[in-house]
């Protein structure tokens, strides 16, 4: 069977890592993205409950953010903030703020509780990465399993790849019929790989009626393709 060969196994293993780092990446965004909000909301709350009170005067005001002047401990301080509040400011307009004592420099309007330009993008961007992480993570994982339990089952058969674009057809060596498929790979790299191969013999294993696992002397993983279904000729 193909789990018998240690080579195999190991190429198993690094496929199945490549899911876990998926997995961990889209864990640790979201986590950033929990804690990163907590903090700064938490600071938020806490400088417009203790901050100390004054006028400012809104001096650019678009959408996204929102830029004021103001007087504290007999200094000039302009600051700008995310609008999360979704009101429209406009310029010239007289907003109360609160600002912290001991750093003058920082202040939050009542309305919009998000610190500076950059945290609301920055969160955006980590829930993206985590959204996007974590399916892939997962996907892969459950592949890797389906996979490794076929390899225990199946040996490998001996076949010649030709690839055009993500297109696989896949010859095997004991004249069985040409296995038509398309590449499932994750990322720019791997496909890259298999490219990179056309033509040469390697090692192919079917599993179930849907996938087929390839894998190559000197590429140290395994890759997954999707079978084409073939049309009949009218």
């Amino acid at each position: 069977m193909a789990w018998d060969d240690q080579q195999s196994r190991d190429a198993w293993g690094s496929y199945r890592a490549a899911g876990l780092r998926w997995l961990a990446a889209g864990v640790i965004c979201a986590g950033l993205v929990v804690v990163g909000g907590q903090v700064v909301l938490a600071s938020s709350r806490s400088l417009l409950a203790e901050g100390a009170a004054t006028e400012a005067t809104v001096v650019a005001a678009d959408a996204q953010a929102v830029t004021f002047d103001y007087d504290a401990a007999g200094r000039a301080f302009t600051e700008t903030l995310d609008i999360v509040s979704g009101r429209q400011y406009v310029v010239g307009e007289k907003v109360e703020v609160r600002y912290d004592r001991d750093d003058p420099g920082t202040a939050r309007l009542l309305d919009e509780p998000r610190r500076t330009p950059g945290v609301g993008p920055a969160l955006v961007v980590l829930s993206i990465g985590a959204a996007g992480s974590i399916p892939i993570g997962i996907g892969v994982l459950l592949r890797a399993w389906a996979w490794g339990r076929a390899m225990r089952r199946e040996p490998w058969t001996l076949a010649r790849i030709r690839v055009r674009g993500t297109d696989v057809a896949l010859l095997p060596s004991a004249g069985d019929d040409t296995v038509r498929a398309r590449m499932l790979s994750t990322t720019h790299w791997r496909r890259k790989t298999l490219q990179g191969i056309d033509g040469q013999e390697l090692w192919m294993l079917p599993v179930g009626a849907r996938d087929v696992v390839l894998t190559a002397d000197g590429t140290g993983t395994i890759y997954g393709l999707r079978r084409r279904s073939i049309r009949p000729s009218p």
